[in-house]
């Protein structure tokens, strides 16, 4: 007996794309292969004319939860998740409480039981005088520490680059793995005080407020003390075509760092956007077209090996502070279920191959927390978490539409062509033709 085949599909495996079905039994993939049997299998489903990859693993989310539900929270989160072909997440610690500490972890582990559409784990926040307990965080399995300037209103004593790498140090020696920002945060916070101070208030004076080369020095200073700490990196939100030059300069120090992109850095930019006001407005902002551009080709090359989405909504009204005084509005974009139709679209116009797109939003991901070959990949003994994708199906994104708690994206009316039509997490049907068909609760916390 097996729970499940999914069959007649084109199949995303290691070794390529191959016409198979694919055998599920206690949420592992049993067999994949041509001759593979449906015999006793409890539930059937014909993938004819489909594509079958895996599920993707989103590095960086925002699900709000605890402190700011109003905008999110880890149902509607996981959720939208597996509306948009997520099947694995990492939640973010900017919540209230900060999660940076055991303690705040236990909480936050014990408040989201039994919330879960898709499979879960959190980056913890790395703060000068928490140091101490990395090891006790790592035992109590995480292994992703986030590294921020500021969290909370409160610094974490990482602007500081002797305790930068003091805290380098303390993740290498638990084995975990470094998220680190390309923003050098002196330069970053002197501009924006500076436009705020010369009464400078619209999205494009906020989209000035982090210059560019503040990214590009943040991202060598930190590649360069990750390859003398010899931590495993992950460099998040890469934005611009600077940067791009960096890593690519870099690459001799880069063998344990791997680079991330964002949807919205891909697919927006200053022109596109620049009547959305609040609602383009990011933490690391949009850039111009042509940083975008390089961005493409930095992704098709490698020198960019991870997509995530930065799933970071607010409520509406959040966001509509910002029409008059764009600082009064909080940064961060939705973006999870919107990110792999985007993607699709690219692959169907011939400017992204659909390898580059597994390899960076499943088959990497699942590398960097440690999770693959459990996850991020379609093999025998791999968790079944897998996505139908119709690469022929087209949809105009709205808003309304959203699985996400808040109804709004900065894509609306954008047509897109190629959609996931099924997800499955751990071989449970979850997401089937635009309507969530799973149970809140059965995406499980995922210890490193």
């Amino acid at each position: 007996m097996t729970d499940l085949s999914i069959i007649n599909g084109t199949v995303f495996t290691e070794t390529g794309l191959l016409k198979a079905n694919i055998s599920v039994k206690n949420g592992k993939i049993t067999q994949i292969g041509e001759k593979s049997t449906t015999i006793g299998s409890e539930r059937v489903i014909d993938a004819s004319g489909k594509l079958v990859i895996p599920g993707l693993v989103d590095l960086h989310v925002h699900f709000r939860e605890p402190g700011f539900t109003q905008k999110e929270d880890f149902l509607t989160g996981t959720r939208a998740a597996a509306a948009g072909g997520v099947t694995t997440v990492v939640d973010e610690p900017n919540n209230k409480p900060v999660t940076n500490s055991l303690e705040t972890l236990r909480k936050k582990k014990k408040l989201v039981e039994g919330k879960a559409y898709v499979d879960y784990t959190f980056s913890v926040a790395l703060y000068a005088d928490t140091l101490d307990q990395v090891k006790e965080l790592r035992m109590d399995g995480i292994n992703a520490f986030a590294v921020f300037d500021e969290l909370g209103d409160k610094p974490t004593g990482m602007n500081d680059t002797r305790v930068l790498l003091d805290a380098l140090e303390k993740v290498k020696a638990a084995d975990g793995v470094a998220l680190l920002n390309c923003r050098e945060s002196d330069l970053v916070v002197g501009t924006m005080g500076r436009l705020k101070a010369s009464s400078k208030t619209t999205l494009e004076d906020y989209n000035d407020h982090f210059p560019h080369v503040a990214e590009s020095i943040g991202a060598a200073k930190r590649i360069l003390l990750a390859d003398w700490v010899g931590v495993k990196t992950h460099m998040r939100e890469v934005s611009t075509l600077e940067t791009v030059e960096v890593l690519k300069q870099l690459s001799p120090y880069m063998g344990g760092v791997t680079a991330e992109v964002r949807p919205d850095h891909l697919f927006l930019n200053r022109e596109n956007a620049a009547d959305l006001g609040p609602f383009a407005q990011q933490w690391t902002p949009l850039r111009r077209r042509k940083d975008s551009e390089a961005l493409w080709g930095a992704l098709n090359d490698g020198t960019v090996n991870v997509i995530a989405s930065d799933h970071a909504t607010h409520t509406k009204a959040e966001k509509e502070r910002g029409l008059e005084d764009i600082w009064a509005s909080p940064p961060g974009l939705p973006a999870i279920e919107s990110m792999l139709p985007l993607l699709l679209t690219r692959v169907n116009e011939g400017v992204l191959e659909l390898s580059r797109l597994v390899e960076a939003a499943s088959v990497n991901p699942a590398k960097v927390i440690g999770q693959y070959p459990r996850k991020g990949c379609i093999s025998v003994g791999s968790d079944a978490d897998l996505v139908i994708v119709d690469l022929n199906a087209e949809k105009v994104i709205r808003g309304k539409d959203s699985k996400a708690k808040t109804h709004w994206t900065p894509f609306e009316g954008w047509k897109v062509k190629g959609l996931p039509v099924a997800t499955f997490v751990r071989g449970i049907e979850t997401f089937v033709d635009g309507e969530i068909v799973g149970k809140p609760g059965q995406g499980r916390f995922l210890p490193a």
